[in-house]
């Protein structure tokens, strides 16, 4: 388990790189299936976040008496400070499941963002306390009577991609991407060593250089 510190270091250097590097170097390393659908995507104005996933799972219903309150309540209550909230929706696909009420509780509890398959809504609201989320939809509609959190903390699907509590998730313009826990650091040094020799090589292309030549000398990126 990482002290809050040891995340937030780790955090800061994941956000000075890009998708697209991390993805590579989890190719690179036999992880093909850790970028989410392309779908999911920023909705805030806030459009990069990381940290480890606080997971959790909810399924549609149609009962308009419907209260996972107690779920809820529970969920928030555990939420670990510097995490971000990663969640299933179960395919619901009409209504919101995360709006300015979960990004302001979930916020108290140090939470920095949010990740789902699913809604978001209140976006004036959640833009202004610069919550970053990304989601699959923006919708009106309340989750209540439409779906229900059902888990937390528990290993979910979204895609191709199984997300553990404490795997590490990057988010940017281009997408998400989700580092098993046990290679964070490992795969982040790599994306950094990408990002510093994709540096020289465009410094070099724009001094003239031919691209053999960059690339006999920085090697594959």
């Amino acid at each position: 388990m990482m002290s809050l510190d040891q995340v937030n270091a780790l955090r800061e250097r994941f956000l000075r790189m890009y998708t697209g590097a991390l993805a590579d170097v989890l190719d690179k390393r036999g992880f093909r299936n850790q970028v989410l659908p392309h779908s999911i995507a920023p909705r805030t104005t806030v459009q990069r976040l990381a940290g480890p996933a606080f997971t959790g799972q909810g399924y549609p219903c149609a009962d308009p008496g419907s209260d996972d309150t107690p779920v809820r309540l529970a969920m928030l209550g555990s939420i670990t400070p510097g995490t971000l909230s990663v969640w299933a929706c179960g395919g619901s696909v009409d209504c919101a499941h995360w709006g300015e009420m979960m990004s302001t509780a979930a916020r108290q509890r140090g939470c920095n963002g949010a990740v789902l398959d699913g809604g978001v809504r209140d976006l004036n609201f959640v833009n202004r306390m610069e919550c970053p989320v990304f989601a699959h939809h923006v919708c009106a509609a309340s989750s209540v009577g439409r779906w229900e959190m059902k888990s937390y903390q528990i290993p979910i699907q979204i895609g191709r991609t199984v997300i553990r509590p404490g795997d590490f998730v990057f988010g940017d313009i281009d997408g998400v991407v989700i580092v098993p826990q046990e290679i964070t650091l490992e795969a982040l040094e790599a994306a950094e060593d990408v990002f510093r020799r994709e540096g020289g090589m465009r410094e070099e292309l724009r001094r003239g250089v031919s691209v053999q030549q960059a690339y006999e000398k920085y090697g594959s990126i």
